[in-house]
């Protein structure tokens, strides 16, 4: 009898010692599984590199003024590296992780609405099937060297996107809160007024603002604003602060790879 109930206590033991293994292996399971999930889900922060150009042109040289062949040099790259242009839409939905990165998305400014932009960057874009966002100066459309409402236009339809860079490019905090006002809503208004699209990005003229100005920015409707500090746009910075890469007219195909980092 005593041997019998031994035997039942070791098989006991046992069972016991099987039934804690197996609670064991399961958690161990469990935990390998959640341990994969976490590895292969993206990170919290999405970068993008947001180009920034003014004028495209031959006719003359500066910081500011990328020639046509480097401009072409430069979209290839972009082309052939597996780039692809992105809308202000697409870059909402990035910003907000609705859209997932690939690493291989790019977003492409102009400042001031230069006519050239129209004439010599517009063709190239399309040939690489690039789209971009021009910043308008709304005071300065139809001027001598800047493009008009009908070429603007043309570009919102070909699929650009066409927001604010102000109605005079004024050194924005230099300005009290009625003036800065008048050049931010305001140039939301002329744009509004002459394009079917809601005017709902900035860029601040020289980069420059004040926290009065990106309040103003924010009260006025405007989901983003870029400012011309020079690095990556992140998803954690400030969506009124988003930096820019901007493409100096001098730069050689080597200093924009690396500017792109590839």
């Amino acid at each position: 009898m005593i041997r019998r109930t031994k035997l039942y206590f070791i098989i006991a033991i046992g069972l016991f010692m099987v039934a804690s293994l197996t609670i064991t292996v399961d958690q161990l399971l469990a935990f390998k599984k959640a341990v994969a999930v976490a590895a292969s889900s993206p990170t919290s922060e999405v970068q993008i590199p947001v180009l920034c150009y003014h004028s495209i042109s031959d006719a003359k040289k500066g910081e500011y003024i990328v020639g046509t062949s480097e401009f072409k040099a430069q979209m290839k790259s972009l082309h052939d590296h597996g780039y692809r242009s992105i809308s202000l839409e697409q870059f909402d939905e990035l910003m907000k992780g609705k859209l997932q990165n690939d690493g291989r998305m790019v977003l492409i400014t102009f400042d001031d609405g230069y006519r050239d932009n129209y004439t010599n960057a517009y063709p190239i874009l399309s040939e690489y099937g690039f789209t971009a966002t021009e910043f308008l100066v709304t005071s300065w459309v139809g001027g001598s060297s800047y493009m008009n409402w009908s070429e603007a236009g043309e570009l919102y339809r070909a699929g650009w996107d066409i927001m604010s860079h102000t109605r005079t490019h004024p050194y924005l905090p230099l300005h009290g809160t009625k003036e800065q006002r008048e050049e931010i809503a305001g140039s939301k208004q002329d744009l509004e007024k002459h394009l079917p699209v809601p005017a709902n990005v900035i860029a601040y003229p020289y980069g420059l603002r004040s926290a009065e100005t990106v309040n103003i920015v924010a009260e006025s409707g405007y989901t983003y604003a870029f400012t011309f500090d020079d690095g990556m746009t992140t998803s954690s910075q400030n969506p009124y602060l988003l930096k820019r890469l901007f493409i100096k007219g001098e730069m050689d195909a080597q200093a924009f790879e690396r500017k792109m980092g590839y």
